[in-house]
């Protein structure tokens, strides 16, 4: 995969350039063609006017007009499709990597970045950086190739006209020039759309499971603070192009009125005025776009910066020593502010103990990361985990080919999981929708869901952080017995986190670990689950 993200705004424009070097340089033979036709319109023009003073428009040739205008309607779509197309592959292409560097990172290193904000990188800013590497170069190329063609036939008919578009240019360098001044609220409008986006969809998410009836501060005073703050610095962005756009109209006017003086200091024939409004037409277009891309750079430069801060944190290198070691069994990983060595069997059952924020995920998460990093196979399943808004089997085998051979395993434990209670029928189960992030269905069996997902994994190791916290002791020691007998799960590692005894009965090891102080106690369940110690202790505080 190429890395684009790397490099900084301009030389990433250069690159794609020269990337789609073939598409720009067809394009450019259209834009060629397209303003060499369109410079015939104000000649044209000029010579139906003086037919029409003289009263010969029947020796006018509609036939002309109809082929120029089926000319310039060609290239004109042709070039557009030529600059686009590009523009929409390289979206695709950031939008790919943006979303690899998200996968290869340590989740950590994105934490800071709630919902929205992510998304805000991955659909608006990117759709911005397409809107400008495509309308932009589009436009800069317009403007190239229209000047070397329209200057100088214009400098052929008469040179003086040149100066009258001296106001429109004038215009157009003070639109742009007020543009840049404002770029700085784009990005800044651009945040606190994030934060709305964010704020939606945070909000619907928990009030469907947290409501304090007449009791809370209304959804939509809170809402109302948020999207204020979002529209004033819309409204300042905004400010810019509502000041300065008017001002290139008033400089095609003083344009107009300059070269109508000129035809009349000299004595000029109607038509050459025509001639005149014809190319100042044709020029119009591409210095209102001109005027345009100051906008649309803006925005795209804004897009880019946000990204580039998200890549640069999805690129940061952690130095811990934890993630230099080699041991996975008996890895030194940190905890509390010290080193804790912990000893993590191949193909044994082992679970972390411990009080309510004792560590026990953030322990869970740092071995994930050693795994990570030494290229093992692993399956984390945290939590809260989060389901896809898609079929129940899509979501079982989310980036995991679906062969018969799993497909039956699936069903099996979706069975022994309890969850065939959702559909009489396991192929209408399996095909069953289940929203999005799994509303369909209740928070334990979500929970049982990606539990099978890491199931009927192609991994080497499984980690589960407090699996069976929604679900009873019948049926979890049901779940436990079915997956321990699996041939197919032997040689698999299983990690869990738990505060249940029946769970802690089911392993081979634990780990207790205490808030500030580490690892209090680990070994073999026979010798640690006796009277006296530890743990036993902790597990005799849960019965009082």
């Amino acid at each position: 995969m190429k890395y684009r993200l790397n490099r900084s705004f301009i030389p990433w424009i250069v690159f794609h350039t020269f990337e789609y070097w073939y598409y720009y340089l067809g394009a450019g033979v259209c834009l060629y063609f397209l303003h060499y036709y369109s410079s015939e319109i104000p000649i044209m023009a000029k010579e139906l006017g003086d037919l029409a003073i003289a009263g010969k428009l029947s020796e006018l040739s509609i036939t002309d007009f109809f082929l120029l205008a089926a000319f310039i309607i060609f290239y004109r779509t042709l070039s557009r499709l030529l600059f686009f197309y590009p523009a929409r592959v390289q979206q695709k292409n950031l939008r790919l990597e943006l979303v690899h560097r998200l996968e290869s990172a340590f989740p950590r290193a994105y934490a800071k970045y709630n919902e929205g904000m992510i998304f805000q990188s991955l659909y608006n800013d990117l759709n911005r950086i397409r809107g400008f590497i495509g309308f932009a170069l589009l436009q800069v190329g317009n403007i190239i190739i229209a000047s070397t063609i329209f200057i100088p036939k214009i400098q052929e008919f008469n040179g003086d006209f040149l100066i009258a578009f001296s106001p429109i240019l004038g215009c157009v360098v003070v639109f742009m020039g007020i543009i840049y001044l404002f770029q700085p609220y784009v990005k800044r409008g651009m945040d606190e759309s994030a934060a709305v986006q964010n704020f939606l969809l945070e909000s619907y998410e928990a009030k469907k499971t947290i409501q304090n009836y007449h009791a809370e501060r209304s959804f939509c005073e809170k809402f109302t603070e948020t999207s204020d703050i979002e529209l004033r610095t819309f409204f300042i962005s905004t400010l810019g192009r509502a000041i300065s756009f008017p001002m290139v109209r008033i400089g095609v006017g003083v344009s107009l009125v300059w070269a109508a003086l000129i035809v009349k200091d000299q004595q000029l024939p109607a038509s050459d005025l025509i001639f005149f409004s014809s190319f100042l037409f044709l020029i119009l277009e591409p210095l209102m776009v001109m005027s345009w891309i100051g906008i649309v750079t803006s925005q795209g430069y804004a897009g880019w910066t946000r990204i580039k801060e998200l890549v640069s944190d999805l690129d940061k290198r952690f130095t811990e020593p934890f993630l230099v070691q080699t041991d996975i069994e008996k890895p030194v990983l940190p905890l509390w502010n010290k080193d804790a060595q912990v000893y993590f069997p191949q193909k044994e059952w082992t679970v972390l103990i411990g009080d309510t924020g004792s560590g026990k995920s953030w322990l869970l998460e740092r071995y994930s990361e050693l795994l990570f990093i030494q290229n093992k196979k692993f399956s984390f399943i945290h939590q809260e985990p989060y389901l896809y808004n898609d079929t129940l089997v899509d979501n079982i085998f989310l980036g995991t080919e679906q062969t018969p051979e799993r497909i039956e395993r699936a069903k099996f434990y979706l069975k022994e999981f309890g969850l065939d209670v959702l559909s009489k029928d396991m192929n209408d189960l399996l095909n069953m929708e289940l929203g999005e992030n799994g509303k369909r269905v209740s928070g334990g069996q979500a929970k049982r869901i990606a539990l099978i997902r890491s199931l009927v994994a192609d991994v080497e190791y499984i980690i589960w952080d407090d699996p069976f916290s929604s679900v009873d002791l019948i049926l979890e020691s049901q779940i436990l017995k079915k997956i321990k007998a699996d041939p197919a799960l032997k040689s698999k590692t299983f990690i869990l986190s738990s505060h249940r005894l029946s769970t802690v009965k089911a392993c081979h090891r634990m780990i207790y670990i205490g808030k500030e102080s580490g690892v209090i106690e680990q070994g073999r369940n026979d010798d640690l689950l006796s009277t006296g110690s530890r743990i036993d202790e902790f597990f005799e505080k849960q019965n009082i």
